[in-house]
């Protein structure tokens, strides 16, 4: 079972919510910025395109071996840190974690997300009703005050 983080819009449409993996992107490992651009993580694709630059910059000066070594941690942190930046682009676009859910794919997360969340939303609450006095309420007898029914009596 996956873990998967929720994240919906300043207004809360359930149709606009974004279902975020935890933990590793194995895709985002293969395709690299290919990955940030379909996801439309900006942030994540100008970070890695300065990184791999860098390296490309550096390469001259360094030992081969150090180059690919670099070019290789570059790859491995992609597929590691790839859905933080997500969740981080996305709390920069103003959307809230709603919840953290459970499922073995997107599918059955985002089921059992909406289920609970349909429950957990509270019901508009009820027109106000005035309450209805009892006509022997309604009753004040003059000078008594309290549980003291003889005013001037001693």
């Amino acid at each position: 079972m996956a873990l998967w983080s929720v994240h919906l819009p300043p207004e809360p449409v359930a149709e606009r919510a974004v279902f975020v993996r935890d933990g590793f992107a194995f895709w985002a490992l293969v395709f690299g910025p290919l990955w940030f651009l379909r996801h439309r993580e900006w942030l994540g694709l100008v970070g890695w395109l300065v990184l791999a630059a860098l390296i490309r910059v550096a390469a001259p000066w360094l030992d081969p071996v150090v180059t690919g070594g670099l070019q290789l941690v570059l790859i491995i942190a992609t597929g590691v840190v790839a859905n933080d930046v997500r969740r981080l682009t996305l709390a920069l676009r103003g959307f809230s974690e709603a919840g953290v859910v459970e499922g073995l794919n997107r599918e059955a997360a985002e089921r059992r997300f909406f289920e609970a969340w349909l429950v957990r939303r509270p019901a508009p609450p009820p027109a106000p009703v005035a309450p209805a006095a009892h006509p022997a309420a309604r009753r004040v007898m003059p000078g008594v005050l309290g549980l003291f029914p003889d005013s001037g009596a001693r």
